[in-house]
C-alpha cells in the first residue's frame, strides 16, 4: 500500500495532540524509510518486473531488515522509545511503536505472499496488488474517510490540503506512470520523499 500507510497515521495523529502528523507519518512509513538505505548498501534487493503484480512492477526479492515482523517489532520498540524520550508520552510514543507495525500488516494485505516473518520467512501476503481496480477502490475509500476525520473540527490551511493533494498526485503517478528506471532512482526517490513529509506534516501540524 501507499495511501493505507498515510490513512492509519492521519488517524493516529488525530487520535493523540502529542503525535504530530510528520512523526506519525515517519512512524507508519518507517520500514520504507529505512529500506532505500539497505538497497543501496546492497543489503536487501529488489527487481523491477513489470506484470509481477497488476499494481506495481516492483518485485520484492529480499527485505528481512526493514520488513520482516521480528525486524519491524524491533524498530516499532526502537522508534517508541526514542519518541517517550523525546515527549514523555507513554500514549503518543505507543501509538507510534503500533504505527511501525501496522506498515508490516498492511504491506501483508497488499502484497503477493512475499512479506516475511523472520529473516527466513515464511513469507505472507493475501495479495490485494493483483486487482488494481481493487487497490485503487479500498485505498482512495479509506484515504477520503482519514482526510476528512483528520480536518474535521480543526482548522486545516493550505498547506495541509496541498500536502493531501500530493500524496495524491505521487498515487496516481504510480498507477499511472512507466516503471521507475533503476533501482537507484527507487532509492533516492525514496530517501527524498520521506523527510520532506516528515518535516511537513510537523511544519504544518501546530498545536
Amino acid at each position: 500500500m501507499f495511501l493505507g500507510h498515510f490513512v492509519v497515521a492521519l488517524a493516529a495523529s488525530r487520535r493523540e495532540k502529542q503525535l504530530r502528523l510528520g512523526t506519525s507519518f515517519l512512524a507508519a512509513q518507517w520500514p520504507d524509510a529505512i529500506w532505500p538505505a539497505f538497497l543501496l548498501a546492497g543489503i536487501e534487493r529488489v527487481s523491477i518486473v513489470p506484470g509481477d503484480t497488476a499494481f506495481t512492477p516492483l518485485r520484492f526479492d529480499h527485505y528481512p531488515w526493514s520488513h520482516s515482523l521480528v525486524a519491524v517489532a524491533a524498530w516499532a520498540a526502537l522508534f517508541a522509545a526514542i519518541l517517550f524520550w523525546r515527549t514523555r508520552s507513554r500514549t503518543a510514543s505507543a501509538l507510534a511503536g503500533i504505527l511501525v507495525v501496522s506498515h508490516w500488516v498492511l504491506d501483508v494485505a497488499s502484497h503477493r505472499p512475499d512479506v516475511p516473518v523472520g529473516p527466513d520467512g515464511p513469507m505472507l501476503g493475501l495479495g490485494l496488488w493483483n486487482s488494481v481496480a481493487a487497490t485503487v477502490i479500498v485505498e482512495t475509500t479509506l484515504f477520503v474517510g482519514a482526510v476528512a476525520y483528520y480536518a474535521r473540527g480543526r482548522a486545516t490551511g493550505k498547506g495541509f490540503w496541498a500536502l493531501v493533494a500530493v500524496l495524491a498526485a505521487i498515487y496516481v503517478a504510480n498507477i499511472a506512470g512507466p516503471p521507475p528506471p533503476s533501482v537507484m532512482a527507487i532509492a533516492v526517490s525514496c530517501l527524498v520523499l520521506m523527510p520532506v513529509l516528515w518535516f511537513w506534516g510537523n511544519r504544518l501540524d501546530i498545536r
